[in-house]
């Protein structure tokens, strides 16, 4: 799109043919932001000629050319609602011309049906990226709040996200030129699972009960290597190496991509693919969400959160009662004052597990479980069980969420708010 900034700055001299260069070079976008307001093929090429006419007589209005696209896109989708008020029948709601992302700098806030449409394309962010995104337009952080958080001027940071919506722009444009009109998400991912990719990360929201959650539980495992872990598993290698020592739940509860890939579960079975015991301790710390094929109600969700802790190391310097009070010290610190019940539990890939409950309003409610990996896990990894040991311990984000902060309906913690 840097092309089109001379051919803008051009046109918005009165350059006729420099304005005819950006109709060339736009029209598909166009026609394709319009359709899918109008959902019908000459309406949504009449409101492309007249958005058109209406960009040429206001291009001396724009501030800056890169901002263009943008600006242009917003009145394709008014010069498109327009019409579909003007025909008898409308096959939307009026109000979903809000669901087209427009993608500019005035745009802060994108809805869910919004983030429906950006899914394959957010699924081509860095994780940095992606980050900045759930923080602006899921947390509405202002650019200055971005920008000290990142140690940069708000300049930079300005720069850095028109950056990441001229990618995800660029992807969504290249999917409107696949199919015009159409609203299935482009590329090798069903759109259900690109939806639940896209949904987002409330762990880097520190306003957010899940963000803040994490951020108790870092400062419990505050000398625990960050380390992050694949969305997507590749299912055929872990059936051929660990998935028979580390699958826990029903078959049916898998998100599955196709034959060959799921959406990770839970955080364990990628550590134990992706992570390797090199001969120095291992003590790491992830996050992150984590899906499961359910029907969401009150206490479950397809998408939820999750944080792992892991450690490797030789027997004589990692003893699981060690790990237990770092346990139960996590559980004081989320869930302070709580009465605590430690019970026996079994999965395949421990020898030994328990889980962690807390009593509130008088039930009970597991929040945790821990457990020592089993020998074939220790050596799947690149330890020897006859000298080291590995200790995992798994949280659930969402529940200490719900207890902590009194929220009674767990499809409200992506949208609640704590000080």
């Amino acid at each position: 799109m840097d092309a089109l900034n001379p051919l803008v700055a051009r046109a918005a001299a009165g350059d006729v043919e420099a304005f005819t260069e950006v109709v060339r070079r736009t029209q598909t976008m166009a026609m394709a932001v319009a359709a899918g307001v109008v959902r019908d093929r000459a309406a949504a090429q009449d409101a492309v000629q007249e958005a058109y006419l209406i960009a040429f007589r206001r291009l001396e209005d724009l501030d800056e050319p890169a901002a263009f696209v943008g600006w242009f896109r917003r009145i394709v989708i008014n010069a498109a609602l327009n019409a579909r008020r003007g025909r008898r029948y409308a096959f939307l709601q009026l109000d979903d011309a809000s669901n087209v992302p427009v993608l500019d700098e005035t745009e802060t806030r994108w809805s869910d049906l919004q983030r429906r449409r950006l899914a394959a394309a957010l699924q081509t962010l860095s994780m940095e990226e992606r980050r900045l995104c759930d923080r602006r337009y899921h947390g509405g952080w202002s650019v200055a709040r971005l920008a000290a958080d990142s140690g940069v001027e708000d300049a930079a940071m300005r720069k850095r996200l028109q950056r990441i919506r001229d990618k995800l722009r660029k992807e969504i444009e290249m999917s409107e030129r696949r199919a015009i009109g159409q609203d299935d998400i482009p590329g090798d991912l069903p759109e259900r699972i690109a939806e639940l990719l896209a949904r987002p990360q409330l762990t880097v929201l520190p306003e957010n009960p899940v963000g803040k959650i994490l951020e108790l539980l870092r400062g419990v495992y505050a000398g625990f290597a960050d380390v992050q872990l694949p969305e997507v598993v590749d299912w055929r290698e872990a059936e051929r190496t660990i998935a028979a020592d580390a699958v826990y739940i029903e078959r049916h509860e898998l998100q599955r991509i196709d034959e060959g890939r799921i959406l990770r579960y839970d955080l364990t079975l990628p550590l134990l693919m992706h992570v390797r015991f090199d001969g120095d301790p291992l003590r790491l710390f992830s996050s992150g969400k984590t899906y499961r094929a359910c029907q969401p109600d009150t206490t479950h969700l397809e998408a939820f959160h999750q944080a792992e802790v892991f450690c490797l190391d030789r027997r004589d310097r990692l003893d699981m009662w060690e790990i237990m009070s770092l346990v139960l010290r996590s559980v004081d610190v989320t869930m302070p004052g709580l009465p605590v019940r430690i019970s026996p539990t079994k999965y395949p890939m421990c020898s030994q597990a328990w889980d962690v409950d807390v009593e509130h309003d008088g039930r009970w409610w597991e929040v945790l479980a821990c457990g020592v990996f089993t020998d074939r896990v220790v050596a799947h990894l690149g330890g020897d069980p006859a000298t080291h040991t590995a200790i995992g311990v798994g949280y659930g984000l969402e529940r200490l969420a719900m207890l902590r902060y009194g929220i009674d309906d767990i499809r409200k913690v992506d949208v609640s708010r704590v000080a």
